[in-house]
C-alpha cells in the first residue's frame, strides 16, 4: 500500500499565493478571456445546473461584480486561480 501525504498550504494572505510575488501590481485590469486558461489543479468542478443559470441571469444583469483571480503563465497566457464559475457564467 503506497502512503500518499499530501501537504496543505498554509496562507494568511492573498500575497503567499504562488506567482503573487510576479503580480503587476494593477489592481484590477480588463484581459482578453481567451488568454485565461484554468487552473489545472482546481478543486471543484463548474456544473451547469440551476446555480450556474443564476449566475448567468446575474452576470447579464449586473455583469461580474467581483473580479477573478489569475496570475501570469508566461507567454502572455494568464491562469485562473479563482473565479471558475464567473467566467464559465461569462
Amino acid at each position: 500500500m503506497v502512503n500518499k501525504v499530501k501537504e496543505k498550504m498554509k496562507l494568511t494572505s492573498i500575497d503567499e499565493l504562488p506567482g503573487a510575488s510576479e503580480a503587476s501590481g494593477k489592481g484590477t485590469e480588463e484581459i482578453d478571456i481567451d488568454l485565461i486558461k484554468p487552473f489545472n489543479n482546481h478543486p471543484f468542478k463548474v456544473l451547469d445546473d440551476e446555480k450556474m443559470d443564476e449566475l448567468v441571469d446575474s452576470v447579464i444583469k449586473q455583469g461580474i461584480i467581483s473580479p477573478v483571480l489569475i496570475r501570469p503563465k508566461g507567454n502572455g497566457i494568464y491562469e485562473m486561480i479563482s473565479g471558475h464559475r464567473r467566467m464559465h457564467a461569462a
